[in-house]
């Protein structure tokens, strides 16, 4: 059986016996979906495919739709996690010196890209995005003493950190800089290309989640290519079926992670596969194009359009901005915009309206205060003691 290694992996895990309890193993694709509430209202100690004793880490996801769900990591996962990213193009060495700005916390992809430096032998920079001691100036400081070779950081963290930069009259790219790795949002080709003319370095991006763990990082032209050894992906249609190539549909993923294996999880994300030779950077495996969430999809006037869409018209505006919205408000489209400089905002409408086939109205605003991103001072610890001069007693 082609998928035996993923039902092997599951057969292990308290979740999934009801579907070997009869002895008899279904076809796979009578295996009815995992769903994230599935995942959401399992006990932690039902996903979980090893024993404790083989556990390294414990995490759960935001939570911000939801109840969160858990995720559990094996000492042999982190092998392989560490591996998705040190055998990519990217490749991290013993020369590197990585700045990590993904969160630590309960989240995920800090440790993988923890696991992965501590596998080579490269440096690492804790500078979690969370950490009130690390606010965007301090980190800026750090990247010009430390000369990092790698940033690891969210898309839109990644933008503020250069907004702050223009504000401060930092240079940019920071000495020895070599590449960027972003995780967490989706990042089409037009937004690769425009965070790359901003930094003036490569830009790489991570696939994966909480859930699944990191799936794929993506090559020199910017695609996610099939070659992950413990996961498959499949693409169904509107009734659980399988799609095939060159059709888009939504995201079927299984994984035969030791510390938590998944069977056919429906992740949600709107996705095609396309065969190799779609992309010219000589992987022979499949790609996946990652179009964003099936919730994100908008009807305007009968044309259905994806995320992917949109950030392929925003990010290739004459003048892009600092960050925006798209509302839609019954049937009107209204694109709310936060430019640093001048801009002509009717030229951005007709651009906007011409891309879409519909009217688009452009309202200039604040989306993110400067003040929240220039803080007066990085937060720090708290002191017992605390002597004052007479004139303040």
């Amino acid at each position: 059986m082609e998928n035996n290694i993923y039902v092997e992996a599951a057969k292990k895990s308290s979740f999934y016996k009801h579907l070997f309890s009869s002895g008899v193993q279904p076809d796979w694709n009578d295996i009815p979906f995992t769903t994230k509430q599935q995942l959401r209202e399992a006990d932690p100690y039902e996903l979980l495919g090893t024993s404790l004793s083989n556990v390294v880490t414990y995490h759960e996801t935001s939570g911000t739709t939801g109840k969160p769900s858990s995720s559990w990591f094996s000492y042999s996962d982190i092998e392989v996690e560490a591996a998705v990213l040190n055998n990519s193009a990217l490749a991290f060495t013993e020369n590197d010196l990585i700045l990590n700005r993904f969160p630590f916390a309960v989240a995920l992809p800090a440790f993988l890209v923890y696991w992965a430096a501590q596998k080579v032998r490269a440096g690492f920079i804790s500078a979690d995005q969370w950490n009130e001691v690390a606010p965007i100036p301090r980190v800026l400081d750090i990247m010009e003493k430390t000369k990092p070779t790698v940033l690891t950081v969210g898309p839109t963290e990644l933008m503020n950190l250069y907004y702050v930069a223009k504000k401060l009259n930092k240079p940019l790219p920071t000495e020895r800089l070599r590449a960027i790795v972003v995780a967490g949002e989706l990042v089409t080709p037009a937004r690769k290309r425009y965070m790359e003319k901003c930094w003036g370095v490569p830009v790489y991006l991570f696939y994966g989640s909480t859930e699944t763990g990191g799936i794929f990082v993506s090559c020199e032209e910017g695609h996610f290519h099939l070659t992950h050894p413990k996961i498959t992906v499949e693409v169904v249609d509107e009734k659980g079926q399988p799609a095939g190539e060159n059709v888009a549909g939504s995201c079927v993923i299984s994984t035969a992670r030791e510390g938590m294996p998944l069977l056919r999880y429906f992740n949600e994300d709107y996705i095609e596969i396309k065969p190799a030779d779609s992309c010219s950077c000589g992987c022979s495996s499949p790609v996946l194009m990652h179009y964003g969430r099936k919730d994100d999809l908008l009807n305007i006037d009968g044309q259905e359009k994806s995320l992917y869409d949109i950030h392929e018209i925003v990010y290739s505006l004459s003048s892009v901005p600092f960050i925006w919205k798209l509302q839609q408000r019954d049937t009107e489209l209204y694109f709310l915009a936060q430019y640093e400089e001048e801009v002509n905002i009717a030229a951005i409408q007709q651009e906007l309206s011409t891309a879409l086939g519909n009217e688009v109205t452009v309202e200039q605003t604040i989306l993110v205060p400067a003040d929240s991103l220039i803080p007066n001072k990085p937060a720090g610890k708290f002191y017992y003691i605390e002597k004052l001069e007479s004139t303040h007693i």
